[in-house]
């Protein structure tokens, strides 16, 4: 959302890498894309911290009418000092407090989405009007963080609320997906590593009382294919020397908040043991058990420039077919967000060489469950599941529902909500691990130099 200038104390690293730099509003392009493709799906991300909740619910809504029911809200409440000021803070709502403003943000939606208007409402009659305004109720929700008084922006789109993605796996990370989120963008740098997400998410979804087969997790994976190792180590090498490490010490300084351009680019890191919980400990450790060579910022900025932390299978398309096959047999996992090396190069190599070995072995489906079905058919393989399922936070909004609270509903059939104490999620996670890069944000105050080697502060 706004441009990393962090490292060094300035944005040069980021505009030389053009990492986030000059990119294209999506919600402009989402309804061209969707104009000419009957199954594709799509999803943007929209802030909680920087998007007013009506404004975001006219658009995810429209977004969905537009496409059929084949959107997904990507949620996120933004990390960056960067992103604050550019949206006119000072700076960036602290982390759990922006969980707060989110679950609040969430019901207000929801209650828009979900509640304002009744199945029914539309009529689109000569005789008796275009709506039922019987069937639709004026929204005061008055919270802590939100407020509104007015009636849901548009009439129910197929899925009325669309289809909801989240990232963050910190501890109110995980418990706002355990909640809400219905895909969820996953870490881990091998399939055991991710099973334990996984398996932490799934269980306290359950103790919210939703299914937590509902649930679906997409970890990242890079894969470099050839028709020969040969090539495939070809393309990996031409990747790799074209790597922009200053590029991605730009952005690695973005996400945690500190300058990678203070320290010698060629000295290893020095951690102090003391607090093997920081955020940044826990990702410097990731990158060390999967690395025969010291953490250095340079190589932090290669790997992250690179491939980021994920899994980079190099090979040919059976190789890498036995990688996807291991992810998916052991991590438990519902798919992949697929990175790339090379635009549009990798995503040809994965259509022509890859995704053929993958329907031949049944890894991956050959046609929709539902053509031209919602994005939630598709997502859950079920037909007529385009609404949100009845275990979800969000069905407790449906007007149907909101009957059944005292207070809720007036003489008029308006609906009031007040928060007066902080939403949060109903369940305790299990102990998982952490997402180095969220925690990080919060966890690390600064860095400091011992000798001549950068070493972790033991209060960050």
């Amino acid at each position: 959302m706004a441009v990393d200038d962090k490292f060094n104390d300035s944005a040069e690293a980021t505009f030389h890498g053009g990492s986030g730099v000059g990119t294209l509003d999506p919600l402009v392009l989402v309804p061209a894309m969707a104009s000419v493709t009957k199954n594709v799906s799509f999803g943007v991300t929209g802030s909680t911290s920087y998007i007013n909740p009506y404004i975001l619910a006219r658009t995810i809504s429209t977004l969905d009418h537009v496409s059929n029911g084949r959107f997904a809200w990507n949620v996120v409440t933004s990390y960056s000092d960067t992103a604050a000021k550019a949206m006119g803070k000072l700076q960036v709502t602290g982390h759990d407090r922006r969980y707060e403003e989110a679950h609040e943000f969430m019901d207000l939606v929801y209650t828009l989405l979900e509640g304002s208007w009744e199945d029914g409402a539309s009529i689109w009659s000569a005789e008796k009007g275009a709506y039922d305004f019987s069937k639709v109720h004026k929204v005061n929700f008055d919270g802590l963080y939100h407020r509104t008084v007015s009636y849901g922006p548009m009439h129910p789109s197929p899925q009325r609320t669309p289809v909801l993605f989240q990232a963050g796996t910190s501890s109110a990370g995980s418990a706002f997906a355990a909640k809400h989120a219905e895909a969820i963008f996953c870490g881990g740098h091998k399939p055991s590593e991710t099973k334990r997400i996984v398996d932490s998410i799934r269980a306290a979804a359950a103790a919210n009382g939703r299914d937590p087969n509902h649930v679906k997790f997409f970890p990242q994976i890079t894969p470099i294919l050839g028709r020969t190792v040969e090539e495939a180590q070809a393309k990996y090498e031409k990747a790799l020397a074209n790597v922009d490490y200053a590029g991605g010490l730009a952005k690695m300084s973005g996400y945690l908040g500190v300058d990678f351009g203070q320290y010698p680019l060629d000295e290893p890191f020095v951690l102090d043991d003391s607090k093997p919980d920081s955020g940044i400990h826990a990702m410097i450790t990731a990158l060390q058990r999967y690395s025969d060579l010291p953490m250095t910022p340079r190589r932090i900025g290669q790997q992250m420039a690179f491939c980021g932390f994920a899994a980079m299978p190099v090979g040919t398309p059976e190789m890498v077919a036995d990688v996807f096959e291991e992810w998916a047999n052991e991590g438990d996992i519902d798919g992949f967000n697929i990175a790339y090396v090379s635009n549009p190069m990798s995503y040809e190599d994965i259509v022509e060489l890859l995704v053929p070995v993958l329907q031949e072995r049944g890894i991956m489906w050959k046609d929709y469950t539902v053509p031209g079905g919602t994005f939630r058919e598709n997502l859950l393989r079920e037909p007529g599941t385009s609404k949100m399922p009845d275990c979800h936070v969000a069905a407790q909004f449906r007007y149907e529902n909101l009957k059944k609270q005292d207070g809720v509903i007036d003489g008029k059939g308006d609906i009031w909500i007040k928060r007066k104490e902080p939403p949060q999620a109903e369940s305790t996670l299990p102990s998982a691990p952490v997402a180095a890069t969220e925690d990080a944000v919060e966890k690390v105050s600064k860095l400091k130099v011992n000798g001549t080697s950068p070493t972790v502060n033991a209060e960050a």
